[in-house]
């Protein structure tokens, strides 16, 4: 128990320390001398053990050569170590907003990288923990790379500490940095799959698009179309199975209620309304929500659907 409270402490400390160093912070940073780090690669060790070995060799048997050659690599080393911490000196960087998602998807979030300087940057390394690397290759003057964080559970996602590296030019240092930033990602909830036929909102007429009047369009298919309604000539050319849908004239609104769903739990609820809203969108449907303490009335429309939607993922 006792390890354990002082690991705890430790713990604490070097994050604390990290946010003094790092604070996050909503505008752009410039990284500066104090927040970049720099150590020998695997081969920048390598290299200086052999460099070492040599020079013991050298005074040993008084080799005027071997001096030479230990100095020489000494020199190189210290220049490579020079040009790799300037490779993200004065990089100036900013992550932005990302823009929303489904629970379960990618988030993608902006990140715009500048400099000043006369000296073009190379081989730049960007991630978040345990998410893939984006390299940036050549940065000239200003480049924004799209830095992927993928996703698991519905409503704020705030960014997480960004880690750039690079190990420009010959690999012998590695040197690296983070960006602390307040950037963030609304994530809606995931849609359920193939969701069932929402219920009709009371005696309010026949739910639009059920008629036969007017063909309005293609969706994808859900449990419960009929056979009859399959596009079977679209459905040769796509990987989804298209269904057709009709417009009937003077069909009546959905109002999607929370307790239509009192079977589900909290998350499956807000999975099937966000499904429901969605094929509602697509259908023509015009739609609104019925929640606890919040109602929103029908309409169409992305201004609604997106409101709709930000409404469910901030659900609480």
């Amino acid at each position: 128990m006792a390890q354990l409270n002082a690991l705890s402490k430790l713990k604490q400390i070097r994050q604390g320390w990290f946010n003094k160093r790092h604070p996050a912070q909503s505008g752009a940073t410039t990284l500066k001398y104090d927040r970049i780090y720099i150590l020998p690669s695997g081969f920048g060790y390598a290299l200086g053990f052999t460099t070492f070995l040599i020079l013991i060799g050298a005074i040993n048997y008084q080799l005027s050569l071997g001096y030479l050659f230990v100095f020489t690599l000494l020199g190189l080393a210290h220049a490579a170590l020079l040009r790799t911490f300037r490779n993200l000196l004065s990089l100036r960087l900013q992550l932005f907003d990302a823009p929303a998602v489904f629970a379960g998807e990618v988030a993608v979030f902006p990140l715009q990288i500048s400099h000043s300087s006369k000296l073009a940057r190379h081989a730049i390394f960007f991630h978040f923990k345990h998410q893939p690397l984006i390299a940036s290759g050549l940065i000239d003057s200003e480049i924004q790379l799209a830095i992927p964080l993928q996703t698991l559970q519905r409503g704020w996602l705030s960014a997480p500490t960004l880690h750039l590296s690079s190990d420009y030019p010959v690999g012998w240092c590695h040197a690296w940095s983070y960006l602390n930033s307040c950037a963030r990602c609304l994530v809606w909830p995931n849609p359920e799959i193939d969701p069932p036929p929402w219920p009709q909102s009371g005696d309010q007429g026949q739910a639009h698009g059920r008629g036969e009047e007017d063909f309005a369009g293609l969706r994808p298919y859900q449990a419960g179309d009929s056979l009859r309604r399959i596009a079977w000539k679209q459905a040769a050319h796509s990987e989804t199975l298209p269904v057709k849908f009709f417009e009937a004239q003077g069909s009546a609104s959905q109002i999607f209620s929370w307790d239509q769903l009192s079977e589900l739990d909290t998350e499956a609820r807000l999975s099937r309304l966000c499904a429901w809203i969605l094929a509602a969108q697509l259908m023509g449907t015009p739609y609104g929500l019925s929640l606890p303490q919040q109602h929103i009335d029908a309409a169409l429309g992305e201004a609604h659907l997106i409101n709709c939607l930000n409404t469910l993922a901030l659900f609480e």
